[in-house]
């Protein structure tokens, strides 16, 4: 079955990559961020590097992939016929969005448990049929630890590209004899309206509509 999908304000998908993991790893056990000059943090970087193996250009090359705003046809296996740098919305975002709608949907709308989602349908990534973002969308947050205690009375400025209201298309397949395609859309509605895919979705940006 195939949906059209309409995000009316835009999507932030503000990944998060294995490249972004070994960045972080690496600024921490280098100590770069204990350093109190650039020069300091310069070497003690270069030490680190020089240590597990890798040159300056090969952490340039991983602090690039890291920053990566979108995920891509590209990082899609299996994807014939579009731009490498088709901007898409992957399938893990659509299942996680799926799974949380299924905690919070009343029994009447919910098609399965969170557990039984991606057994039950199967979906393809969302191309978006842009290859660069609409603009960056900056904002003071609240810095906060990992348990979510603040941190500071200082906001801290956050910037995200984003893609703006754009219309796409859902393709989605299950077993017909198990749930009915109307079910389907409301739930997949449901999910648009209430959760949301990518970043921020609390700021609206990522909720979609079935048309």
């Amino acid at each position: 079955m195939k949906l059209n999908i309409r995000f009316p304000k835009g999507y932030i998908a503000h990944p998060y990559w294995p490249e972004l993991e070994k960045v972080i790893n690496i600024q921490k056990e280098s100590g770069t961020r204990r350093a109190r000059s650039e020069a300091n943090r310069a070497k003690a970087l270069s030490d680190h590097l020089h240590k597990i193996g890798l040159t300056n250009v090969d952490y340039e090359a991983m602090v690039r992939m890291a920053e990566r705003p979108f995920y891509t046809a590209a990082d899609m296996p299996l994807v014939d016929g579009h731009d490498p740098a088709e901007i898409v919305v992957p399938p893990h975002q659509i299942y996680g969005c799926l799974a949380q709608a299924s905690d919070t949907a009343r029994s009447s709308v919910r098609i399965a448990s969170r557990d039984q989602l991606r057994s039950l349908l199967v979906v393809q990534p969302m191309f978006t049929g842009r290859t660069a973002a609409d603009g960056i969308w900056e904002r003071f947050a609240v810095v906060t630890a990992g348990t979510g205690a603040k941190l500071s009375n200082q906001r801290a400025l956050r910037r995200n590209a984003y893609l703006g209201p754009f219309e796409t298309t859902l393709d989605i397949a299950f077993d017909s004899h198990v749930v009915s395609e109307a079910k389907v859309r409301e739930f997949v509605a449901y999910a648009g309206r209430e959760v949301g895919l990518g970043a921020s979705r609390k700021m609206g940006w990522g909720r979609f509509e079935v048309t």
